[in-house]
Parts: structure tokens; sequence; C-alpha cells
């Protein structure tokens, strides 16, 4: 877990294996806000090998992206970087 402060707003920023979804889960939640809750951001990238040995990520074509609220372009660019540096976005095998 890291906690991001942009303009004010605190962004937390998790990084797990998710079981149930056999995939490796990226997420940016908004800890501030009217509501007392900010936007919220994951990148869920899934394991060619659920059933055994380390995370195999699968090609990025299959990486699912869900968003909802307003997330400020450089928090945006942040967490793209960070997900990006993981080394588990990989290209379609041609």
């Amino acid at each position: 877990m890291d906690v991001w402060d942009h303009d004010g707003k605190l962004y937390e920023v998790n990084s797990y294996y998710s079981v149930s979804d056999y995939a490796w889960e990226y997420e940016l939640v908004g800890l501030t806000g009217a509501s007392g809750t900010g936007p919220y951001l994951s990148a869920r990238i899934p394991d060619a090998t659920p059933e055994g040995g380390p995370f195999t990520p699968r090609p990025a074509s299959e990486v699912v992206v869900s968003c909802g609220g307003d997330v400020p372009w450089l928090i945006l660019r942040r967490f793209i970087h960070l997900v990006e540096s993981s080394g588990d976005i990989v290209q379609d095998p041609t």
C-alpha cells in the first residue's frame, strides 16, 4: 500500500494477487472527497498460470481497466507508469 498526495487530496494505491479472479490487481482509491471517498481505478492482469507456479501475466489485450469518478491527469499518469514499470504488461505473441 502506498498513499499519494495531489492538490490536497489523498489516493491509496494497492497491488495484490486476487485469488478469486486469478489476476494481479493494481488499484487506486481516492481517500478524500465530498462523500468521504473519491475516484476508483483498477487494472486487472489475468494470470496465465493460475493453477501453480509464479504469476505469469496474460497479454495486454486481456488486461481489464475499471474506473469510477474523476481521476486527475497527473495521478492517472503516475498510476499508468506504476503498472507499466511493474513488468506485468506484456505484448501479445506474434
